[in-house]
């Protein structure tokens, strides 16, 4: 495949290339697709930074045809006939305009736009500040798109005090997020897990570099590198079909007119012991040269975080009454240094009006060094207790490395033919996460007498009879009970060709259809190994000379909790354990996990829109993608300690999808969307490797012959725009889920077996709400709010004695909601911003139990950030984010919501900083 993958990008660019020469030969001078009409091309800008506008409505006066500007502003109506035409341009947030044609020479020149931010407001013009242009971009792209999407722009982003897209996603109505160390990691769209749903970056899927499923790590992105978030709820037939929930797509910066934007910041983590500075800069150039045939953009940005966070854990005990105690408590402290670095650059080249050839490419890196220090009290549930002292480290900088990295390339093209458009893409992208020596070293003292406290189920304690034990590892009562190190690395690599044309019917109908090819190889290769001293005295004398006291003041889930001595980071790090002193045993079981898939996705569609008249647009469909998968594992058998390789049979399956679409125009700012559509969700990678591990009683298989999850979607939307840059938005959806993959359970009469099967099916229903205005009795003054609620249901449960308890679909809150209040006043402007998911079962696999006690929620949250500017000139502005105001944790709980299972808290992080744009 990475012959024809060469091959095929060799061709598009010497097709590319050999336009100009044909279009100099077939194709006169003037823009003219026959004798009688004529093509008109051009771009709109904001006239005050000479920023693309998108979505902007360009009509041409005195007939119903007209263009909506793209991503880089451009736009393009064919087939004019009307003698001097002139165009009609309508942009929320800045002053309509009407533009007359230029001819010279017989020629249509390109028509350069530029608009100017304001609104009429009771016969006035207001002037709009920066913080409403990036609602403008976002709510004009949204208005004028066919389907049903929500869109952040740049300038929206950078409004919010937010990291990395994840947590860019979570203001966007329908939308919620799973954080990880107190970033937004995973994306819900209309409470459907991640998995379910797709991110993409200009508009090609992005590998995961997640070990066994699909889940893109939105924290590996900062937010500051995209020029716009796209969020699609419902599919059309050009889109892969692999997004139950929705899609995600990240567009990369463009090239515009000159422009150069330098930022840096510095800030703290307020989190006391473990938090540390914070410190950022980035920056973005831009221009087009030779006669703007040329567009050459450049952007980077690096992120420096010295964070950390406080945790506690718990595991309860259950019969078929509730709770009966506590079997497992485990107080953690995690200490971490987060590097994120990422840069992007967008190419093209104008051949003529008629061809362009586009280059884009991001990449992306994050190292996360980190140190956990685990305190665990076992075997609560017996007479006498196993208490363990577990450090994770590693040699780089004594601490664990994880090493993600994630790119995206391609190459691509638009041409014109007169009524027959073509575009094509060719790609390539790649996913790793390697943590090269991941060390663990476990300390125990066994048989300790205790007593527990659950009072307050939601910080349970315990206290051991035996103070120094409690204290913390020392030369009596403990022993060395494991020292291990592993390397795991998980690669995930896309390679993606597409094809698309367009070919106008008439005027009011529009034919599109096309094709694309995925070839991906996605592997898991670990190696585990434990280490004995074989001078165990020696070993642990230096061991004792060497411990750490990790106990901490202000411990945030309560000074209750002490973490204790433990060995020092530094020593695990600096031992030597490829010496004589160590005896090397390879841990076979670790490795029974290591898997090399290879799937190839074939696509076709056929697409046609309609306006059937002035108001209604009606766009229809189908999509055709045959997956075809092959798998390598390996089979464990803990008995005799047995690890063999193993190769699938390759399985095949199709899908044929169906979409319509349909817009009605009340008038020119309000809409009415429908949409009935198919889409699905592909199995996880290792549920279809064949692999089978058996240890003791137990058996676990893999399916290769799953098939995909499969949904029907009904959206109905409502959506009214407000000239003074603002939106009242309502609607309802309905989702029809089944072969939905669930683990079972069953006995072959030697084994209990699990095995991943297509046999849960479900529901969903809910609705959404939005609003974006601003409050007319207090000029500057706005609010955003949007609201939606879900309510899901599993039916066909595959899980012994669950079938008719009525469970959510996991990773589905009820309730979602965001809300922020904003103020801008000629240089000065502040946003407060909320964020509030309800309860859901975690999407993580094991999270749902053989009980109703024994799931796994994740509790709601609720959290408050702050963030504001002040313009000190046309081109240098000052910033301030403060994040979690509310000090807000994550937490998990067990059955109900009073037995806590997870809390992890990370306090305040404040940042301020500096940046000019020119």
């Amino acid at each position: 495949m990475k012959k024809s993958f060469i091959v095929a990008l060799t061709c598009m660019t010497a097709f590319a290339g050999n336009i100009g020469e044909y279009e100099r030969n077939l194709i006169a001078a003037p823009v003219v697709t026959n004798s009688s009409s004529v093509v008109i091309t051009g771009v709109v800008v904001d006239a005050t930074d000479g920023l693309p506008l998108p979505g902007c409505t360009i009509a041409l006066k005195g007939t119903k045809h007209g263009a909506i500007s793209g991503q880089n502003g451009r736009f393009r109506i064919e087939h004019v006939t009307v003698a001097n035409p002139v165009l009609v341009v309508n942009y929320l947030g800045y002053m309509p305009v009407e533009v007359p044609v230029v001819m010279q020479h017989g020629k249509v020149l390109p028509v350069d736009i530029r608009l100017e931010p304001g609104t009429v407001v009771s016969d006035e013009i207001t002037v709009v500040g920066t913080m409403l242009k990036g609602q403008a971009k976002a709510l004009n792209q949204q208005k004028t798109n066919l389907n049903i999407t929500n869109i952040v722009a740049a300038d929206q982003v950078g409004k919010f005090p937010d990291s990395n897209v994840g947590d860019a996603l979570k203001r966007i109505p329908g939308v919620s997020v799973f954080s990880d160390q107190g970033e937004a990691r995973f994306g819900h769209i209309r409470g459907t897990e991640p998995r379910f749903n797709s991110v993409t970056v200009n508009g090609e899927r992005i590998p995961s570099a997640e070990a066994e499923n699909r889940t893109i790590q939105l924290d590996l992105i900062p937010a500051d590198m995209v020029q716009t978030i796209e969020v699609t709820k419902a599919l059309t037939p050009d889109m892969d079909a692999d997004a139950i929930g929705g899609s995600i797509n990240l567009v990369t910066k463009v090239p515009t007119e000159e422009r150069v934007s330098v930022n840096a910041g510095g800030g703290w983590n307020m989190l006391d012991a473990t938090g540390g500075a914070r410190y950022q800069f980035g920056g973005t150039y831009g221009n087009r040269f030779s006669d703007d045939k040329l567009g050459v953009l450049f952007s980077l940005s690096y992120d420096d975080n010295d964070f950390g966070s406080d945790n506690i854990e718990a595991e309860w005990d259950v019969d078929e009454d509730g709770i009966t105690g506590l079997k497992t408590l485990e107080v953690r402290k995690y200490d971490v240094r987060r590097v994120r670095r990422s840069f992007s650059t967008g190419l093209d080249y104008r051949l003529n009006e008629n061809h362009v050839v586009k280059f884009n490419g991001i990449y992306n890196w994050r190292e996360d060094w980190e140190n956990r220090y685990g305190l665990t009290y076992d075997d609560l549930d017996d007479a006498k207790a196993t208490i363990e002292r577990k450090l994770k480290g590693g040699v780089d900088d004594d601490a664990r490395l994880e090493d993600q990295q994630m790119m995206s390339f391609a190459l691509s093209g638009e041409h014109d033919f007169g009524k027959l458009d073509l575009d094509w893409q060719a790609s390539y992208s790649k996913a790793y996460e390697h943590r090269p020596q991941e060390r663990y070293i476990t300390f125990v003292a066994e048989d300790q007498a205790f007593s527990y406290d659950i009072s307050d189920t939601g910080y349970p304690t315990v206290t051991l009879d035996d103070a120094s034990i409690a204290a913390g590892i020392s030369s009596t009562g403990w022993e060395l009970d494991e020292l291990t190190e592993e390397r795991q690395y998980t690669e995930d690599v896309d390679r993606n060709f597409a094809l698309n044309l367009k070919y106008d019917l008439s005027a009011d109908v529009k034919l599109q259809f096309g094709g694309k090819v995925r070839d991906k190889n996605k592997k898991r290769d670990n190696n585990f190994y434990e280490y004995t001293p074989l001078d165990e005295n020696a070993f642990l004398a230096d061991a004792y000379a060497n411990l750490s006291n990790e106990t901490k003041d202000d411990f945030l889930p309560g000074d209750q909790y002490e973490s204790g001595v433990f060995v020092s980071n530094e020593f695990l790090g600096d031992l030597d354990l490829n010496s004589d002193a160590f005896e090397k045993e390879e841990v076979l079981e670790e490795l029974a996990g290591n898997f090399n898939a290879e799937e190839q996705v074939k696509a076709a569609y056929v697409m046609g829109t309609w306006e059937l008249t002035d108001q209604a647009t009606l766009l229809g469909g189908g999509r055709y993608e045959h997956t075809r998968n092959e798998y390598d594992a390996y089979q464990y058998h803990a008995d005799n300690d047995t690890l063999t390789r193993v190769s699938g049979s390759p399985s095949e399956y199709s899908n044929l999808l169906p979409y319509v679409h349909l817009r009605y125009k009340l008038d020119d700012l309000t809409n009415i969307k429908l949409a009935y559509t198919h889409s699905l969700a592909r199995p996880n990678y290792f549920d279809l490797a064949p692999y089978v591990e058996i240890d003791e009683d137990e058996k676990s298989i893999g399916n290769p012959d799953l098939e995909p999850t499969l949904s029907k979607n009904i959206d109905v939307m409502f959506e009214h725009y407000l000239s003074d840059i603002g939106v009242f938005s309502a609607g309802v959806f309905y989702k029809s889920i089944s072969d939905f993959i669930v683990t079972q359970k069953t006995n072959d009469g030697t084994y209990d077996v699990f095995q991943p099967i297509n046999a849960g099916d479900g529901t969903m229903t809910g609705f959404e709400t939005a609003a974006q205005f601003q409050l007319p009795f207090i000029p500057g003054l706005g609010l955003y709010l949007n609201y939606t609620y879900t309510d899901s249901e599993i039916e066909n449960w595959q899980v012994e004695g669950r079938d008719s308890d009525g469970l959510q679909l996991p990773g589905s809150p009820k309730h979602t909601a965001n809300g922020s209040i904003s103020y801008e006043k000629g240089p000065f402007n502040i946003r407060l911003s909320a964020n509030y998911h309800s309860d859901f079962i975690d999407p993580d696999g094991g999270s749902i139990g053989e009980s109703a006690w024994e799931d796994r929620y994740y509790d709601d949250a609720f959290s408050l950030d702050l963030n504001g500017g002040y313009r000190l000139s046309d081109v240098v502005q000052v910033y301030y984010e403060v994040s979690n105001l509310t000090n807000e944790p994550m937490r998990f709980y067990q059955g109900s919501e009073e037995y806590v299972a997870q809390e992890e808290w990370y306090d305040r992080r404040f940042l301020v900083g500096i940046k000019a744009d020119w």
